[in-house]
């Protein structure tokens, strides 16, 4: 019974810490609203202003990368395998979201990679 007691009381400061430490609702992109072929109004309209913008020459395509800061939904939330969102050196995610004539094209980890790497 004591075993018990203090499972669930461990259990309680973990679901606390939880709600603490999680992300602020502002830090939580909604992928289902994004659509190929949305303007940058229209993404900024629906998730405020980017946190930071980039611009990335692909085969000889100009790609406007803005970047909201996000939490990790891809597989395993972002565990060893990685997930939609790139990772800064301060730690912080972003979702990555590229723009062509101000055009929605793609977005993710993947789609970032692929545009950076031939560079």
């Amino acid at each position: 019974m004591v075993i018990l007691k203090k499972s669930a009381k461990i259990l309680v400061v973990l679901v606390l810490l939880g709600c603490v430490f999680s992300l602020p609702s502002w830090a939580n992109v909604d992928r289902t609203l994004l659509k190929k072929g949305m303007s940058l109004p229209e993404v900024v309209h629906a998730f405020g202003q980017p946190d930071s913008m980039e611009w990335v020459n692909f085969k000889g395509q100009t790609i406007l990368v803005v970047f909201f800061a996000t939490e990790d939904k891809g597989f395993l939330q972002g565990g060893p395998f990685g997930g939609d969102t790139v990772k800064r050196d301060d730690g912080r995610t972003f979702l990555p979201l590229g723009f062509v004539t101000d055009q929605l094209t793609d977005w993710g980890k993947k789609f970032y990679i692929q545009i950076t790497s031939s560079n």
